[in-house]
């Protein structure tokens, strides 16, 4: 049951982010030509005005992407779970672990994959020479690991900032009024609980430890 929750947020997640994935990648290319071109003291003013639009279209196409992505990944758990959705959802015979797992996983796979969309579009649009990249030193083995390494704790600490926000939207749903600003109110109390935990433990030297 668990993969067609998956399949269902993810086929929201494609209606949001069908047109504006591609546009990213398609203006990078783009800017591969325009942008370059505007150091060139032959080019015509028409060219240099071209990159100048260009690398504002693909300025604003990626700022959007990730407005939106916020956008989606806090209005995905709130409308689907504690929205009118919700009373649809909490119907089906799944477990409230499954609903809250596949809203974290689709919410990491719209991380990701901005993040593959961001490095794509940056090596479209840079002219780079792909027999240097290959053959430097940095592709060795423990650089490699270190490197997956940082990727994995980078997506741990999404995952666990997504969660903060689930938690504060749901303490804030226990109101019966003003429960967007109760969650707000309880977004930031968990921080500061969270700072003093950690400060905690920092003074005790248990962070060391761990």
């Amino acid at each position: 049951m668990l993969g067609k929750l998956l399949k269902y947020d993810f086929r929201s997640m494609w209606k949001q982010f069908s047109v504006i994935w591609p546009a990213a990648l398609i203006l990078a290319f783009l800017n591969r030509f325009t942008m370059f071109g505007m150091d060139n003291p032959g080019g015509s003013a028409f060219g240099e005005w071209m990159g100048v639009i260009s690398m504002g279209l693909f300025g604003g196409v990626c700022f959007t992407m990730v407005i939106l992505s916020a956008v989606f990944v806090l209005t995905r758990f709130y409308k689907g779970l504690l929205g009118d959705e919700g009373y649809l959802m909490h119907t089906l015979p799944v477990r409230s672990w499954q609903l809250v797992l596949s809203k974290l996983i689709c919410a990491l796979a719209t991380t990701v994959v901005n993040g593959i969309v961001g490095i794509l579009a940056m090596f479209l649009m840079m002219p780079l020479n792909w027999d240097e990249i290959f053959d430097t030193q940095l592709w060795q083995a423990d650089i490699i690991l270190y490197f997956l390494e940082f990727l994995l704790l980078l997506l741990v600490m999404c995952a666990a900032m997504f969660m903060n926000f689930y938690l504060a939207m749901s303490i804030g749903h226990l109101f019966s009024r003003r429960r967007i600003l109760m969650s707000v109110v309880a977004f930031f109390g968990l921080n500061i609980l969270d700072s003093v935990i950690t400060s905690t433990l920092h003074n005790m030297d248990m962070m060391n430890w761990l």
